[in-house]
């Protein structure tokens, strides 16, 4: 028997589950929770969408106030936005003895004495201001530097098991306290960007056979065996990300608690707004207690992030607010951090929530909404309306699909006209080729996604991009009602929201179309009545005038829709067919081949 699915059991099916989340809710606040191991509030001045964010008295003063009482000093993201250090190899000069060709080679470009002072002298402007309101200052950066991410088909220029390597970083570590006297912590990472590890099963002859766990905890303790006699007090926090689950376990049990801390996304897989506090996130917090390691959880503070980027001002701080409850709720933290960045000299109700959750872990939702809304007067009540509406639209988002599925702004609405797949996404690290795999449902592209996984995209986008209208239509009834003050952020955030919304829908229409081509296409080759066929026809045609006025142009379109009516075997032979990929949209352009 076949099953056809039509538009009005689907409208119903979206709207009765949109009634049960408003009936339920998102999940239940937590109550009673100790966060008085919660050492350190970490707070970023600037993201990579807004490098711009000035290190002053009135930011520094706005962040005391959120609660916030250490500060990262860097930006550190791979795109390094305003020249923004990455590696401390950009901080501080490479002795001559251990420079390699990639530093001789950036000598004058990247690593320049002009940009290394520059980036210096902005370093050294900010630990002073963070002395002056009293915040704990971490500097992160990659090591080992290797100039960029490599494929093992050599030995990699800098490995963790040569001991020229470990002089190195202990002698540019040595230098960097010298120079940068009142930095309190370091914070390393190992795996990604600029910074890379060699495979135990790679071509490396000194890491051949040597489980990463053990090269990789050896290199940290000796990194923070040095931090640790320049600044007795000093930690060095180490962000495993990259390695698998299994390897993060089995370093926590080498790491040197002494001087070693743990500063760790809030799952496996990455930081996730809605997917905070994995079984991951908390063995690592188990593990790490047994041996009495500090951690730091790092999530999202604001609205600025990587999923959304360079969309700045979507907000969702009910899933801001579940999130903090979430990793505190999972085990013992001596820190919380932002991971991408926070913008205080604008509007951002996610970070505020944050503050608000700072002063009062245990504040329920109502008193929560009420405190974050107040400043919007006569509109706080549609406000939080949509604000609670933007939170759970966004819960409802696929981000489990592809690590794709993030930097929604960089879609392009107007998809190809080949069938809709998923990309997946993938790197070489041991955690892309392993652990990741049981979080994202696609990490390649060797196959074309199943129709079902198809129509299970199609439905989750579509339950999204439902709650996404209702948000959207809630703002603009509040936003007459808004306070100038927030006007310019307020209004930002439905032009995004409704940016976000039409790529939705575009993954929506394509997903339908490809499936509905292939139901006719079935239909013909079980010899099936005209009347099933009719259906789907008919179907596919409104899709795609959806379709079309949801791309804002004419074409490709027009020409499918014209071929469908007067030629519906040439139709099928052209259109919604699987294809190689073909360069012709961007990565974040999920269903686009």
């Amino acid at each position: 028997m076949k099953t056809t699915n039509r538009i009005g059991t689907r409208v119903l099916s979206v709207l009765c589950l949109i009634a049960l989340v408003f009936a339920t809710g998102l999940p239940a606040e937590a109550q009673n929770l100790n966060t008085k191991s919660v050492k350190f509030k970490v707070g970023i001045l600037g993201a990579p969408d807004n490098p711009y964010v000035h290190w002053n008295d009135s930011n520094m003063e706005r962040m005391k106030k959120l609660g916030f009482n250490a500060m990262q000093l860097d930006i550190a993201w791979g795109s390094r936005p305003n020249d923004e250090p990455l590696n401390l190899e950009d901080v501080v000069a490479v002795p001559k003895r251990f420079q390699l060709p990639i530093d001789k080679e950036l000598a004058k470009t990247l690593h320049s004495p002009a940009r290394i002072a520059a980036r210096s002298a902005k370093l050294l402007q900010r630990i002073a201001i963070c002395k002056k309101y009293k915040f704990h200052t971490i500097f992160e950066f990659g090591a080992p530097f290797q100039g960029h991410p490599r494929h093992e088909t050599e030995p990699l220029p800098q490995c963790i098991s040569d001991t020229t390597t470990i002089e190195r970083y202990i002698t540019l570590i040595k230098e960097f306290g010298k120079k940068f006297p009142g930095v309190n912590d370091l914070l390393v990472y190992t795996y990604d960007q600029d910074a890379w590890l060699g495979s135990e099963f790679g071509p490396c002859p000194l890491c051949h056979g040597i489980p990463i766990a053990v090269r990789v905890a050896k290199f940290v303790n000796t990194l923070a065996h040095t931090w640790r006699k320049i600044n007795p007090n000093g930690i060095l926090w180490w962000e495993p990300w990259e390695l698998s689950a299994g390897e993060v376990y089995s370093s926590i049990q080498l790491l040197d608690s002494t001087c070693v801390g743990l500063a760790i996304h809030s799952n496996i897989a990455e930081v996730q707004i809605a997917f905070p506090a994995d079984r991951w996130f908390k063995n690592v917090l188990y593990l790490a207690k047994t041996r009495d390691i500090p951690v730091i959880a790092e999530v999202w503070l604001g609205c600025p992030t990587e999923e959304m980027e360079p969309y700045t001002h979507i907000p969702t701080p009910l899933l801001t607010l579940q999130a903090l409850r979430a990793i505190c709720a999972a085990g013992k933290l001596t820190g919380i951090k932002e991971y991408f960045g926070n913008v205080p000299n604008e509007e951002d109700p996610n970070l505020r929530m944050t503050g608000i959750f700072f002063h009062d872990p245990n504040i329920s939702d109502s008193l929560a909404f009420a405190e974050l809304a107040k400043p919007y007067g006569k509109a706080a009540g549609v406000v939080v309306r949509y604000w609670k509406l933007t939170s759970e639209a966004v819960a409802f988002y696929p981000w489990d699909v592809s690590w794709f599925a993030r930097e929604v702004g960089r879609s392009d609405p107007i998809h190809l006209m080949t069938a809709a797949t998923l990309k997946g996404a993938n790197w070489p690290t041991p955690d892309w080729e392993s652990s990741r795999r049981t979080h994202f449902m696609r990490t390649d592209e060797t196959n074309e996604p199943n129709f079902w996984m198809r129509e299970d995209m199609e439905l989750r986008f579509a339950q999204s991009a439902s709650l996404m209208k209702q948000a959207i239509q809630t703002a603009k009834e509040a936003d007459p009602k808004v306070p100038s003050s927030f006007r310019t952020e307020f209004d930002k955030s439905i032009r995004e929201l409704s940016g976000f919304r039409r790529r939705i829908l575009a993954y929506v229409y394509h997903l339908r179309e490809t499936n509905l081509a292939d139901d006719i296409r079935g239909s013909i080759r079980m010899r099936l009545p005209m009347k099933e066929r009719l259906a789907d026809i008919a179907e596919l045609k409104r899709t795609l005038i959806k379709d079309q006025r949801n791309e804002r142009t004419r074409e490709p379109i027009a020409s499918a829709l014209k071929m469908l009516v007067t030629n519906l075997n040439k139709f099928l032979k052209t259109y919604f067919l699987p294809s190689a990929p073909s360069g012709l949209r961007n990565d974040w352009t999920i269903t686009s081949n």
